[in-house]
This record gives C-alpha cells, structure tokens and sequence, in this order.
C-alpha cells in the first residue's frame, strides 16, 4: 500500500473513532444521540440537488410511515429498500440521504429509505412491522422493477428478520439482500464482541447492552425476529454480509453467513481488512471502500434479472 494511502487510511479511521466515541456513548440519551446524528448527518434535498443536479428525490407515505426516494442513476436497474442504521434509537431520511445517494449510484438503483419508528418511544415489533410495510408499498409502487432489502448496522439485522418474516408470510420476497456490518444477536454473545474489544474504536459491549434494552423493553433477545442469528434462515434470497475485521461485530455476521450457508441460503460474508463498523457507509473514499462497493455491484449483477 503506498504510504500516502497508509496514512490517509490511519488518519480516516482515527477520526472515525474519536469522532463516534464521542459523541455517541453508552449511555448518552437516546434524543440527544437524535439530535448529534441529524446535525453532523442531515442533508438537505436542495444542497444536494445543487451539488447534483441529476438527482431525483421522491417523497412517499403509508399511512403515518414516511419514506424517501433517490434516484442518482436515470435509468435504475433495480430498486433498494435500505433500512438506516442508528442502534434502533436514531437515524433518519435525512441523516441517510449522502448515504442513499451513494447507494443508488454506485448499485445503479433507486433506493427508498423508509422513517421507521424508533426506540424507546416504538420498541420492537414497530420497526420490524413499519419495514414490512415498506416492502409492501415499494413491491405494488414498482411491479417492473426487481427489489432488494439493505441495510447498515442496526438496520441490517432488522432487514434480515425482516426476510425471515417474509418468508414465512409468504406471498413475495426481495430477489436479495446487502447487510453492512449488520447487528444480528442483541443478546452480544458473539466471540468478537471481546476479541475486538480492544480493536473496535467506538463500539463496545456495554454500548450494545444499553442499546438493545432500549429496543427490547422487555421482550426476549433470543427471539428469532429479535436476534435472526438464532432464526431459520432456509429458503432466504442469496445474502451479501459485509463486516470490518476490527468491528465487535464481526460474529454477528460471520454466523450469519454460516447459519445461512448450513441452512441452504446462497450467502458471502466479505470481511473489510481493518476496517471498522460500516465502513463504505461512513469513510466511502478509502480504497478498502472502493472495492466494497465493487463487491456489491458484483453481487447484484448476479441476482438482479436483466
């Protein structure tokens, strides 16, 4: 690796933990971790419209649940559902907006981001039946066009117990699914949660136990649509994980892709050499980025239908 690329990449991810560590503790409250994501995150439709002007942004509702539209490609060639993250408490159209278009452009999709409600106000099932809602209202909105389920983080394992949920509704399910660094057991039994503890720059167990007692409030972590670690994942789309070798949560997608794998599902975990937690998400110019999003447009080039 040359050394200016060293550099920027140790600088990039310095950064990244002071700033997240920071800001975004165990224990900070839920409105005011809101409230730091939005300032540091929000974007609005118009600055980027004048930084992009091919930009196309829609704004969509089903019933109370709001949801929003990027187009950054003229011709998409499929659509997303991406799911933010936010440790189920925070996250928001607005705050995923850069992050949106960044999928839509580098995945070739119009990408919809649904404003599903949060912890502790909604605890566990609301986000998981206002993600259902979405797939039901971008299926009927774009018949012609194929449909996968994303998301990042806590959002990632909400999109997975989401297809777990959809396959056994029947009636219907995304032709595949792209999860960055997704959280997928909140009962934080994974083995990395510890061996990386000393790696991870800004999460740690006890951000993970905070966080999922906002979420839970009550209900059994164990529960397959809570943690879909321990769900039949049999007869899902085919599965892309992604995780940084760094992050605690690196178990949370390696078993995953194993469960998944024993269970029949076609699915690939690619493990981020250094990196840490969502990492084309948050520092999209290193080149360990670059090649991530190759992988996923690898990945969709393979299941989407032409």
């Amino acid at each position: 690796m040359p050394q200016s690329t060293a550099w920027k990449r140790w600088l990039s991810l310095r950064a990244y933990g002071l700033v997240t560590s920071t800001l975004f503790r165990p224990t900070t409250p839920p409105e005011k971790m809101r409230a730091r994501f939005e300032h540091f995150g929000a974007a609005s439709t118009a600055a980027l419209r004048r930084k992009f002007p091919q930009l196309v942004f829609e704004s969509h509702a089903m019933g109370p649940l709001a949801m929003e539209s990027v187009r950054a490609v003229e011709s998409p060639r499929c659509a997303m559902i991406h799911l933010h993250g936010g440790a189920f408490v925070m996250g928001s159209t607005r705050s995923y907006r850069n992050r949106a278009m960044r999928l839509s452009y580098h995945c070739n999709a119009e990408v919809f981001v649904p404003e599903y409600r949060l912890a502790p106000e909604h605890p566990y099932p609301a986000a998981l039946d206002d993600a259902l809602a979405a797939w039901r209202y971008v299926r009927a909105l774009r018949r012609n066009l194929p449909i996968l389920l994303t998301g990042d983080s806590a959002g990632g394992g909400l999109g997975l117990s989401a297809l777990v949920r959809l396959r056994d509704l029947g009636g219907g399910i995304p032709c595949g699914a792209i999860f960055l660094s997704p959280w997928t057991d909140l009962t934080m039994s994974g083995a990395s949660i510890d061996a990386n503890r000393r790696k991870d720059l800004w999460l740690t167990r006890r951000h993970l136990e905070c966080w999922a007692r906002h979420y839970l409030a009550g209900a059994d972590a164990r529960t397959p649509l809570v943690s879909p670690v321990f769900a039949d994942l049999s007869a899902l789309p085919p599965l892309l994980l992604l995780a940084g070798e760094n992050e605690i949560l690196l178990d949370d997608a390696l078993r995953i892709g194993e469960t998944a794998t024993r269970a029949g599902t076609s699915a690939r975990v690619l493990v981020g050499k250094g990196m840490q937690h969502d990492w084309p998400l948050t520092l999209p110019w290193l080149d360990e980025s670059r090649s991530a999003w190759t992988e996923m447009r690898r990945f969709i080039s393979k299941e989407v239908p032409q």
